[in-house]
C-alpha cells in the first residue's frame, strides 16, 4: 500500500480552488487592480495569514517615442507654442501659437486593463491545508496504534491475573480435600475399567473404556457358536519362490486378501443404517462358514454391548455376534450369522519376519465410506512393548492406520496376514507408529476363543480399577498402582481387607505400576494358587497386605 495518506488512507482530497477558471474580465465594484483587498481563505493556515500577500509581476506597455526636446526661452515658453508680442522693441509678453490638430497617440490607456487581482484558493472542507492534515492524520494512525498495544497488553494481563488465580484456588482445594480426605484421587470422575482391560491411560489411541452401555443386547451373546472341532489357524511360511517370483508385492498382496476383508459396525442401539452407527472397524474372515477376528475394544470388550452388522467386500450384509473376547491382547471372535462359502484370509508366521520387510494395512480408515483401503509400510521393529494395558508383543510399522483400521489385516508380498492392525501412537510429537498383534500371539488367542470363548488358563483376583499414571502419582502424592472401583461378588477379594478406593501396588512382592505389570505376574500362576497383595489406603495413608486365591478367568 502506497503512503498516501490524503487520498488513499483517510481518503482527504482538497476541493480545487473556486477561482480556476481564468477570465479576462475583473470582479465587479473593484475600482483598481491595488485597491482591492481580497477576503482571507477558509483554510488559510497562521502563518500563512501573517506574511504580505505576494502580487505578481505586472506587465508593463512599451513606452512611446521619446520626443526630442523643446527649446525654452529664459522666460520658460516653449517657442514652437507661444509667440513674442513687442512695443516699442520692448517684450511685453507671450501670445499662444494655434498649434495644428495632432494625430491621435496609437497608445490608449484601454489597451493597458489593470491586472486580474490574485485570488488565494479557497477550500471547501475542513479547517487545515492539505500539508497540515497529512501531518495529523500521520499522528492519529500512530495514536490509534498505540491505544489498540495498550488495551491488547491489559486483556492479556487480565487473563494472566485471572488464570493464575483460578490455579490457585484450584491447588488449595485439591490440598484442603486431601488434608481432609473428603475427596480422594478415586472419588472425581475415573471411567469403570475392567481388568483385564485395554482402554484409559495407554499411549495408544482407538482404545476405548469398558463402560457398558445402559442398553444390553443379549442378542449378540454367541457364546454357544463355539466349535470344540476347530483345527485352529494355519501359519504358513513364506513361499519357496519368494526371492525369484517378481509378481509378489503389493498389488499382488491386496489381490489375494481384500476379500477376506470385512467392516464391522457395532449400534447401541438396533441395527440400521451404517450413518447411525457408534463404533466402525474392520476384521478378518477366518472360516468359509463365518468366524471373524477384530479388536476386543471394538466391540467395548463385551458380548452384549452392540448389535453388529458385518458387511463383506461384496456388500453383502450380516448379523453378528460374539463368540469370545480377551482383553488382554485386545482379540475378539464375531460369527455371522447364516454365513457360508466365504473366502478365509491365508495367515503368515509372524515370528519369520525381518525389520525392513514390506507390509500392507487393509481396512476401513474413516468407515465403511473407504471400505478395503490400503496403505503401504514396511515392519518398523518386532517385539515392542507400546501398551501398559495389555501382554502384547506388538510389530511396529510406519503403514498408515487409521480410526476404521482396528481389526483389519496386516499383510506380507505374499499375502499372507502377519498381524492384526490394533492401534496407532497419536501425539504431535510423532508420526508413522502404528501397531499390529503378531499372528502368532493371534493364533494363540483365537484358537481358545473358538473352542472355548474364552481364553484357558487365565487367572483372576477378581476386582476392577483404573491405574494410577506418573502424573497422576505426583500431582495428589499418591503411590504408582492400581486404584480399585469394585471388588467382585465372590471373587478372590471379597470379604478380605480390601476396599474400594485403595491402591495395589504389590503382587507378591513385585512393584505393580500398570495393568502390564498384573497380567504379566498371573501369566505365571494357575487358578488355586495363593498370592500376597499389597495396597495402600488412601484415608490413613498406610500400607497393608493380604493373601488372595487366584480364581480361573472365563469371561
Amino acid at each position: 500500500m502506497d503512503n498516501n495518506f490524503e487520498n488513499e488512507f483517510y481518503g482527504f482530497e482538497p476541493q480545487k480552488p473556486i477561482t480556476e477558471k481564468e477570465s479576462s474580465n475583473p470582479p465587479e465594484n473593484v475600482p483598481d487592480m491595488y485597491s482591492f483587498n481580497p477576503q482571507k481563505p477558509l483554510m488559510q493556515n497562521e502563518s500563512a495569514a501573517q506574511q504580505p500577500q505576494q502580487m505578481p509581476p505586472q506587465p508593463q506597455p512599451p513606452m512611446p517615442p521619446q520626443q526630442p526636446a523643446q527649446p525654452r526661452d529664459d522666460q520658460g515658453f516653449n517657442p514652437i507654442q507661444h509667440t513674442a508680442v513687442y512695443s516699442d522693441n520692448r517684450f511685453v509678453g507671450a501670445q499662444p501659437v494655434q498649434m495644428p490638430p495632432q494625430p491621435q497617440s496609437q497608445y490608449r490607456r484601454d489597451m493597458y486593463p489593470p491586472q486580474q487581482p490574485y485570488y488565494p484558493p479557497v477550500y471547501l472542507t475542513g479547517t487545515q491545508s492539505p500539508e497540515t492534515k497529512e501531518k495529523e492524520a500521520k499522528k492519529n494512525k500512530v495514536n490509534t496504534a498505540l491505544v489498540v498495544i495498550v488495551v491488547v497488553l491489559g486483556i492479556a494481563l487480565l487473563a494472566s491475573l485471572l488464570g493464575m488465580y483460578s490455579f490457585l484456588v484450584m491447588n488449595a482445594k485439591d490440598k484442603e480435600n486431601k488434608n481432609s480426605g473428603n475427596n480422594s484421587f478415586f472419588s472425581q470422575d475415573i471411567p469403570e475399567i475392567t481388568i483385564p482391560d485395554n482402554g484409559g491411560n495407554s499411549p495408544i489411541d482407538n482404545v476405548p473404556s469398558t463402560t457398558e452401555p445402559a442398553k444390553t443386547h443379549d442378542e449378540s451373546d454367541y457364546s454357544d457358536k463355539t466349535d470344540k472341532d476347530f483345527k485352529g489357524l494355519n501359519l504358513l511360511d513364506k513361499p519357496s519362490d519368494a526371492e525369484t517370483n517378481k509378481e509378489y508385492g503389493a498389488e499382488y498382496a491386496f489381490n489375494s486378501a481384500s476379500d477376506s476383508v470385512v467392516s464391522v459396525l457395532c449400534f447401541e442401539d438396533e441395527i440400521g443404517d451404517n450413518t447411525k452407527s457408534t463404533t466402525e472397524g474392520s476384521g478378518i474372515i477366518i472360516s468359509s462358514d463365518g468366524f471373524i477376528v477384530t479388536n476386543s475394544h471394538l466391540i467395548n470388550n463385551s458380548k452384549t454391548a452392540y448389535a453388529i452388522k458385518v458387511v463383506t467386500s461384496d456388500g453383502k450384509e450380516y448379523t453378528a455376534g460374539v463368540v469370545g473376547f480377551d482383553s488382554r491382547t485386545d482379540l475378539a471372535v464375531l460369527k455371522l450369522k447364516d454365513a457360508k462359502g466365504l473366502k478365509a484370509a491365508t495367515f503368515g508366521d509372524s515370528d519369520k519376519l525381518e525389520l525392513g520387510e514390506d507390509i500392507i494395512i487393509i481396512g476401513n480408515p474413516g468407515g465403511i465410506e473407504y471400505q478395503n483401503s490400503m496403505t503401504k509400510g514396511i515392519v518398523s521393529a518386532i517385539n515392542r512393548d507400546a501398551s501398559s494395558k495389555n501382554i502384547v508383543k506388538y510389530i511396529q510399522t510406519d503403514a498408515a492406520i487409521n480410526p476404521g483400521n482396528s481389526g483389519g489385516p496386516a499383510v506380507n508380498n505374499f499375502g499372507q496376514v502377519i498381524g492384526v492392525a490394533s492401534a496407532k501412537i497419536a501425539s504431535e510429537q510423532y508420526e508413522g507408529m502404528g501397531f499390529c498383534i503378531p499372528s502368532a500371539q493371534v493364533k494363540t488367542i483365537v484358537d481358545k476363543l473358538i473352542k472355548n470363548g474364552y481364553v484357558d488358563g487365565r487367572v483372576k483376583i477378581g476386582i476392577t480399577g483404573v491405574a494410577i499414571t506418573a502424573t497422576q502419582s505426583e500431582v495428589y502424592n499418591l503411590p504408582r498402582g492400581i486404584v480399585v472401583y469394585t471388588i467382585d461378588k465372590g471373587g478372590p477379594c471379597d470379604n478380605t481387607d480390601l476396599k474400594a478406593e485403595d491402591i495395589i501396588t504389590k503382587l507378591d512382592g513385585t512393584k505393580i505400576t500398570s495393568f502390564a505389570d498384573i497380567y504379566s505376574e498371573l501369566e505365571e500362576h494357575k487358578a488355586g494358587d495363593k498370592v500376597k497383595l499389597g495396597f495402600y489406603r488412601q484415608s490413613d495413608g498406610k500400607d497393608y497386605e493380604i493373601e488372595i486365591t487366584l480364581q480361573e478367568d472365563k469371561k
